[in-house]
């Protein structure tokens, strides 16, 4: 059934070993809020700010905030750049896609004066926000002499028994069974399972491309009490779309065999799914130059994703490895593979701070809890124990901090802002240091009926990656540039 992996490997991308596991859950527990660009040009600082249609996402209180009925619309570009260092070698790739980082509408409805619980508007807000980019492209190459992927195929077939039938079934036959078809793994006279290089020191090179991201639909409400107090809730249904092609390949430069050339491994992952959460939150004007602002998300509970997948492995050798065969190529592919199971994301609990400098600007802080062991895997046909055993050990809680300002001068505002997100590894030193910094800046214009929003922000992110799981680690890091630009309308 499914298996355990050894290492916990990069949150950007993963080694495609088709087991759902621990490395899915905290792929989508990572959130990057995004949305409007005045709202990431200051680093997503907003939760006690408001009026901004971001915050339905983070701090639904914020809706309450809104004065006028408005409409925002987010196109965005974003990079993403890895530079990674494996046994002494240097490889760096990049990506960039566009996509569709807001659209919403809110509607703000006055309420007759004097009514008795004195609410001063009640508001309406629908549309989407982007919560996650998976967009990204990195390359890792370097001589290892330690191991090779096949020695991790020659354990496989070690465990899976004498009898060849039992590669066909899995977890090995994405795997071991590949390498069997094409000769790099066999049985000696008894049947015993052998390989020309099982202890490696062959040249790896692996190049892996990630697409798609996790949009999130909202439906808010919200009210203003007395302009003091500020509440919101929004029930979000989140969409993933995850997919990943990698290109894997193995030469002996050092001619170690005298028949294998080389090899390459192709693979394909693609996860699609939509799940719920709830959220409410509140912020109370203790001053008017004072806001405190708290918010709570429930679980995110992610039923029926789907993962689709294959592979497909091709071996090149000198001369014939197969004394009754001229044949010095040998092509393998994979069954088409499909799979469904739950995941739980955990809840998360912020707490927020603003002053609000008059018609000057404004300064916030935002401080979020998340604890990744939280995180499960479910499914209808298996329980993933050990999968989540592996949750709860080796991922933590994190604290999350955002701040942010904004200055004003005349029409024109300036932002600016400063993030971290902690490690989600109880164990940062085995397993990569795994927390994540950025900053933003911002500029926008805005007059009574429209306003323009133009943002930068970046982030940067050192992690472990295994090609496969006894490899030596690569040290990693990640780099990520987001480019915004909102329009919206006042009503």
């Amino acid at each position: 059934m499914k298996t355990k992996l050894t290492f916990i490997i990069a949150v950007i991308f993963s080694f495609a070993s088709y087991a759902q596991n621990e490395i899915d859950a905290l792929r989508y527990s990572l959130i990057n809020y995004s949305g409007t660009a005045r709202f990431t040009g200051m680093s997503g600082a907003y939760g006690a700010v408001g009026a901004d249609f971001s915050s339905l996402s983070q701090n639904p209180a914020g809706i309450g905030l809104y004065r006028k009925s408005e409409l925002t619309f987010t196109p965005m570009i974003f990079s993403g750049n890895t530079e990674s260092r494996f046994q002494g070698d240097m490889g760096t790739d990049s990506r960039t896609t566009f996509y569709v980082g807001n659209v919403g509408y809110v509607m703000a409805l006055k309420v007759p004066e004097n009514n008795q619980l004195k609410v001063k508007q009640v508001q309406f807000g629908f549309g989407l926000n982007r919560m996650a980019s998976f967009s990204n492209r990195a390359v890792i190459n370097g001589q290892n002499n330690e191991n090779s992927l096949i020695t991790k195929y020659l354990n496989d077939a070690d465990a899976s028994g004498p009898n060849p039938e039992n590669l066909y079934y899995a977890p090995y036959n994405f795997g071991a069974a590949l390498a069997y078809d094409t000769k790099l793994i066999y049985q000696d006279t008894f049947n015993v399972w052998q390989s020309d290089l099982p202890n490696g020191g062959l040249y790896q090179t692996k190049n892996i491309e990630t697409r798609g991201g996790t949009t999130e639909t909202v439906l808010s409400t919200g009210a203003n009490f007395a302009e003091k107090l500020f509440v919101g809730m929004t029930f979000a249904f989140p969409r993933i779309n995850y997919e990943e092609e990698s290109y894997y390949f193995e030469k002996d430069n050092k001619t170690l065999s005298p028949y294998l050339k080389s090899f390459d491994r192709y693979e394909y992952l693609h996860t699609t799914g939509t799940g719920f959460n709830f959220k409410i939150g509140f912020i109370y004007k203790p001053m008017d130059f004072v806001r405190i602002g708290g918010a709570f998300h429930t679980p995110t509970y992610y039923t029926n994703l789907h993962d689709a997948f294959s592979a497909r492995m091709t071996a090149y050798y000198d001369q014939p490895p197969l004394t009754n065969s001229n044949v010095t190529i040998f092509d393998a592919n994979s069954p088409n593979g499909d799979y469904e199971y739950d995941i739980t994301t955990p809840l998360r609990a912020m707490g927020s701070l603003a002053f609000i400098l008059g018609q000057y600007g404004l300064i916030s802080a935002d401080y979020e809890y998340i604890d990744y062991s939280n995180a499960n895997l479910d499914a209808y046909d298996y329980n993933f124990s050990s999968e989540n055993n592996t949750i709860r050990t080796t991922f933590a809680a994190a604290n999350n901090v955002r701040v942010g300002t904004e200055w004003k001068a005349g029409i024109l505002s300036f932002r600016g802002g400063y993030n971290i997100y902690g490690s989600p590894y109880k164990n940062e030193g085995m397993t990569g240091r795994g927390s994540r910094t950025g900053y933003s800046f911002g500029i926008g214009v805005r007059e009574k009926i429209y306003f323009v929003d133009f943002s930068y922000s970046h982030y940067s992110m050192d992690d472990n990656y295994y090609l496969y799981n006894i490899a030596p680690a690569s040290r990693n890091t990640y780099n990520g540039n987001s480019y915004s630009l909102t329009l919206g309308l006042r009503m």
